[in-house]
Protein backbone atom coordinates (compact mmCIF):
# COMPACT_ATOMS: atom_id res chain seq x y z
CA UNK A 1 0.00 0.00 0.00
CA UNK A 2 1.23 3.79 -0.63
CA UNK A 3 -0.02 6.80 1.20
CA UNK A 4 -1.99 9.11 -1.35
CA UNK A 5 -0.90 12.47 -2.19
CA UNK A 6 2.21 12.32 0.15
CA UNK A 7 3.44 14.55 -2.40
CA UNK A 8 0.99 17.30 -2.18
CA UNK A 9 1.21 17.09 1.67
CA UNK A 10 4.95 17.77 1.56
CA UNK A 11 3.84 21.04 -0.68
CA UNK A 12 1.65 22.23 0.98
CA UNK A 13 2.49 21.29 4.58
CA UNK A 14 6.22 20.94 4.59
CA UNK A 15 8.16 17.54 4.71
CA UNK A 16 8.27 17.61 8.24
CA UNK A 17 4.44 17.25 8.10
CA UNK A 18 4.57 14.90 5.34
CA UNK A 19 7.34 12.75 7.65
CA UNK A 20 4.41 13.29 10.60
CA UNK A 21 2.01 12.00 8.52
CA UNK A 22 4.10 8.52 7.11
CA UNK A 23 4.61 8.07 11.11
CA UNK A 24 0.29 8.17 11.46
CA UNK A 25 0.31 6.15 8.62
CA UNK A 26 2.43 3.97 10.57
CA UNK A 27 0.74 4.05 13.73
CA UNK A 28 -2.43 3.14 12.14
CA UNK A 29 -0.95 0.40 10.55
CA UNK A 30 0.37 -0.94 13.90
CA UNK A 31 -3.15 -0.16 15.81
CA UNK A 32 -4.72 -2.51 13.11
CA UNK A 33 -2.93 -5.54 12.81
CA UNK A 34 -2.28 -7.95 15.15
CA UNK A 35 1.21 -8.68 16.93
CA UNK A 36 1.14 -11.74 15.03
CA UNK A 37 0.68 -9.79 11.72
CA UNK A 38 4.12 -7.97 10.07
CA UNK A 39 4.01 -4.55 9.65
CA UNK A 40 6.97 -3.10 7.38
CA UNK A 41 7.79 0.44 5.56
CA UNK A 42 9.25 -0.56 2.48
CA UNK A 43 10.20 3.10 1.86
CA UNK A 44 9.27 6.33 0.80
CA UNK A 45 5.53 5.84 0.88
CA UNK A 46 4.79 2.57 1.10
CA UNK A 47 3.86 -0.10 3.17
CA UNK A 48 3.35 -4.04 3.39
CA UNK A 49 1.48 -6.41 5.92
CA UNK A 50 2.28 -10.10 5.91
CA UNK A 51 -1.37 -10.76 8.17
CA UNK A 52 -2.18 -14.45 8.75
CA UNK A 53 -5.98 -14.50 8.18
CA UNK A 54 -8.44 -15.89 10.99
CA UNK A 55 -11.54 -15.64 11.64
CA UNK A 56 -13.27 -12.44 11.83
CA UNK A 57 -10.55 -10.95 10.28
CA UNK A 58 -11.03 -11.10 6.73
CA UNK A 59 -10.09 -8.43 4.06
CA UNK A 60 -12.79 -6.46 4.20
CA UNK A 61 -12.63 -6.38 8.05
CA UNK A 62 -9.29 -5.64 8.45
CA UNK A 63 -10.13 -2.78 5.32
CA UNK A 64 -13.04 -1.16 7.58
CA UNK A 65 -10.80 -1.21 10.85
CA UNK A 66 -7.96 0.32 8.69
CA UNK A 67 -10.02 2.86 7.26
CA UNK A 68 -11.48 3.91 10.68
CA UNK A 69 -8.32 4.20 12.22
CA UNK A 70 -7.10 6.42 9.06
CA UNK A 71 -10.22 8.59 9.59
CA UNK A 72 -10.02 8.67 12.90
CA UNK A 73 -5.87 10.15 12.52
CA UNK A 74 -7.25 12.20 9.47
CA UNK A 75 -9.83 13.87 11.43
CA UNK A 76 -7.28 15.51 14.45
CA UNK A 77 -5.09 17.05 11.14
CA UNK A 78 -5.76 20.34 10.33
CA UNK A 79 -5.73 20.66 6.58
CA UNK A 80 -5.36 17.19 5.32
CA UNK A 81 -6.80 13.44 5.59
CA UNK A 82 -4.45 10.39 5.66
CA UNK A 83 -5.67 7.64 2.75
CA UNK A 84 -4.56 4.54 1.20
CA UNK A 85 -4.12 2.94 -1.66
CA UNK A 86 -3.74 -1.11 -1.10
CA UNK A 87 -3.55 -4.03 -3.15
CA UNK A 88 -3.85 -8.04 -1.84
CA UNK A 89 -2.47 -10.75 -2.92
CA UNK A 90 -3.52 -13.90 -1.26
CA UNK A 91 -0.85 -17.04 -0.17
CA UNK A 92 -1.87 -20.55 -1.31
CA UNK A 93 0.14 -23.25 -0.11
CA UNK A 94 -0.81 -25.69 -2.77
CA UNK A 95 0.55 -23.46 -5.33
CA UNK A 96 4.02 -22.11 -3.91
CA UNK A 97 4.01 -18.98 -4.63
CA UNK A 98 7.32 -17.37 -3.47
CA UNK A 99 6.73 -13.47 -1.32
CA UNK A 100 8.49 -11.95 -4.01
CA UNK A 101 5.13 -13.21 -6.91
CA UNK A 102 3.00 -12.18 -3.91
CA UNK A 103 4.76 -8.63 -3.50
CA UNK A 104 4.09 -8.33 -7.82
CA UNK A 105 1.10 -9.09 -7.01
CA UNK A 106 -0.10 -6.80 -4.50
CA UNK A 107 1.56 -4.39 -6.29
CA UNK A 108 0.03 -4.54 -9.56
CA UNK A 109 -3.50 -4.62 -7.60
CA UNK A 110 -2.66 -1.26 -5.78
CA UNK A 111 -2.18 0.31 -8.76
CA UNK A 112 -5.72 -1.02 -10.32
CA UNK A 113 -7.42 -0.01 -7.21
CA UNK A 114 -5.53 3.84 -7.61
CA UNK A 115 -6.54 3.82 -11.38
CA UNK A 116 -10.15 3.06 -10.69
CA UNK A 117 -10.52 5.78 -7.66
CA UNK A 118 -8.84 8.14 -9.80
CA UNK A 119 -11.69 7.30 -12.99
CA UNK A 120 -14.26 7.44 -10.01
CA UNK A 121 -12.56 10.49 -9.03
CA UNK A 122 -12.68 12.11 -12.65
CA UNK A 123 -16.26 10.76 -13.74
CA UNK A 124 -17.73 12.17 -10.42
CA UNK A 125 -15.68 15.67 -10.57
CA UNK A 126 -16.85 15.39 -14.50
CA UNK A 127 -20.96 14.55 -13.14
CA UNK A 128 -20.49 17.74 -10.98
CA UNK A 129 -19.16 20.42 -13.58
CA UNK A 130 -21.98 18.75 -15.60
CA UNK A 131 -24.86 19.54 -13.12
CA UNK A 132 -23.35 23.11 -12.69
CA UNK A 133 -23.09 24.00 -16.33
CA UNK A 134 -25.60 26.47 -17.64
Amino acid sequence: MDVDRIKHINDSFGHSEGDRALKRTADALEETFRDSDVVARLGGDEFAVLAIEASGHSEATIKTRLLECLHAIGAKQSGYEISLSFGVARFDPSNGTSIGELMVKADRAMYEHKRRRSKQSLEMETSVQSEQAP
